[in-house]
């Protein structure tokens, strides 16, 4: 099964558009029910809310995807991105970037997202932080969006959690929800020497970093149960699929929420399943659930949005919102290695499924330690950058979070898959933001996603500053005690630079720069329709019937997972 997942992706053709998925045998359109709710997305939200609304059990619940279901594959959380090609996930590329990107394939980012049931908690790397309480008081003080603080949020959290992880801060955890979260054991020694590093530069151990204190190095804590992810396919629909007052309908894809133009509220949606369009109708409401990217979408192809753009693209107005602006993501930077004398995994595949069947890294979690810390020290704000330490794959992988690079870059990273480091730099709260776009009025065609990263100077100078943190540990005690160094790889067309000067690391940030996976705040919550598109309720300003709860609503982007 491995195996053959694996060969799989290495010839994977990505689609180029949606055909697949709105082509249909006859312009019929079939009737498919009448709903109390319609969820538009069976992710990291939708899965949850269609659980939750079915237990009331005189509501009916149809909760629409337009991916398939997951498989075991999908269990082993080491191998997720194999899934970055296959159908489970749709292959968007962002747009030509200008300040990022620059050394990736036609200066364009490979920015996949989920399409299977359970969203990203399906493919994604599976680390839980809910984010920094200071990310939801400003949703309240900044965006005036009542009733989001974090101590407002947190019993929602712990509601859902099942914490297995020891020691742990008790209160911020809960211990009888659906979702295993669990801390997986270090089985080499990185973890000791990542301490030994950190702890030089100042960067103290934290034991629970979604606890009292969110900075400091810590042991991943992992949405794992066993040695299986736990999605919220698994956690929250799959003990529940049997409800009576809950269908579920995957491999359906929404082409159209569909509006009474006279009363301005949403009536239902159209979608194309199996080459059949059908109507379902909602007597209380739809729910667009789909992502930072797909929401977007829908909702543009629906007619909400900005005036100017849908008059673009030849989509009929309904209501005139900033639906695709304010797109945020986090942004990364993967130039950053470490070449040491130790030995980290030197297995082959079969050797790695035994340690995963003995619940050992590398296979239950991709990192064996993650840091937040903040670039001046400061103790009082919320951290800005996060390191996830990890040991590269084989660059030949067509998996790899090196694929969407172009030849010349690809040729010049020179690593050694069993002792080099890997310390992908995060920045937690870029200041740059984007836009989703339609190409056209036809759910035919991919979105056009800019994320516009780098944009902002003030980007590339954290960033800057946080590889600088590192590069300064190179000739500390710890460093030395594991003959540890920064490589200076040859970056194309940053010759011009001294090596190891600002100037170079810069240069090499604005081609070695990548997505998180994780766009963000594309129909943001806020009070003022000129600048959000639904109120603190998460209901789309002035449409009735319509609620918008993914990614794509929050004011901004957490400082870590969404």
């Amino acid at each position: 099964m491995v195996q053959s997942n694996i060969s799989a992706a290495q010839n994977y053709v990505i689609p180029k558009d949606n055909y697949d998925l709105v082509k249909t045998v006859n312009s019929t359109t079939v009737e498919y029910g009448t709903y109390d709710f319609i969820i538009i997305g069976a992710g990291a939200a939708g899965a949850v809310l269609a659980n939750r609304l079915s237990e009331i059990h005189s509501w009916k619940i149809l909760l629409l995807d337009a991916g398939g279901d997951y498989d075991d594959f999908n269990k082993i959380i080491g191998l997720l991105l194999y899934e970055t090609f296959s159908p489970k996930t749709w292959g968007y590329n962002t747009t030509v970037q200008k300040n990022g990107c620059l050394g990736m394939k036609n200066q364009r980012c490979f920015l996949p997202q989920a399409k299977v049931i359970g969203g990203g908690t399906t493919v994604n790397g599976a680390v839980y932080a809910r984010g920094h309480p200071e990310d939801f008081n400003r949703w309240v003080s900044v965006y005036n969006n009542s009733g989001w603080s974090y101590d407002e949020v947190l019993p929602y959290f712990k509601k859902s959690e099942k914490a297995v992880f020891e020691p742990r801060d008790r209160f911020y955890h809960g211990d009888n929800g659906y979702v295993t979260i669990s801390q997986p054991p270090v089985t080499s020694n990185l973890g000791p020497i990542m301490r030994d590093i950190f702890k030089e530069g100042g960067v103290e151990y934290n034991y629970d970093y979604n606890g009292k204190c969110e900075r400091g190095l810590s042991v991943a804590e992992v949405f794992l149960k066993g040695n299986e992810r736990v999605s919220t396919a698994s956690a929250f629909l799959d003990n529940f699929r049997s409800r009576e007052n809950l269908r579920i309908s995957l491999n359906s894809f929404v082409t159209k929420i569909v509006i009474d133009n006279v009363t301005k509220s949403a009536t239902g949606v159209e979608f194309v399943k199996n080459g059949q369009k059908y109507l379902a109708k909602a007597d209380k409401e739809v729910i667009v659930s789909a992502g930072g990217v797909n929401s977007a979408q829908v909702l543009l192809l629906s007619g909400i949005g900005p005036e100017k753009h849908l008059r673009e693209v030849n989509v009929p107005l309904v209501k005139n919102l900033p639906v695709g602006e304010y797109l945020q993501d986090h942004v990364m930077f993967i130039g950053l290695a470490i070449r040491t004398n130790v030995i980290f995994y030197n297995d082959t595949l079969r050797e790695l499924l035994m340690r995963y069947r003995r619940n050992q890294r590398p296979f239950i979690s991709l990192f064996d330690s993650i840091a937040f810390t903040n670039i001046d020290k400061d103790t009082k704000k919320r951290p800005d950058i996060e390191y996830l330490v990890t040991v590269p794959q084989n660059l030949t992988e067509r998996a790899s979070i090196y694929s969407s690079l172009n030849d010349e870059y690809l040729a010049a990273i020179k690593i050694n898959t069993t002792s080099d480091l890997i310390m992908l730099t995060i920045l937690m709260h870029p200041k740059s933001r984007g836009t989703v776009k339609l190409q056209s009025n036809s759910p035919l065609d991919v979105p056009l996603i800019d994320p516009n990263y780098l944009a902002e100077e003030e980007d590339i100078e954290k960033l800057y500053q946080a590889v600088k943190f590192i590069v300064n540990l190179n000739n500390t005690e710890a460093f030395r005690k594991h003959g540890a160094q920064v490589v200076a790889f040859d970056y194309p067309n940053c010759e011009t630079f001294k090596k190891f000067s600002k100037g170079w690391w810069q240069c090499a940030i604005r081609h070695m720069s990548t997505t998180v996976y994780h766009p963000s705040s594309t129909a943001r919550m806020g009070s003022d329709p000129s600048v959000s598109v639904i109120n603190t309720n998460l209901q789309v300003h002035g449409i009735s019937k319509l609620r918008v709860i993914c990614s794509s609503s929050m004011p901004e982007i957490l400082f870590e997972g969404i």
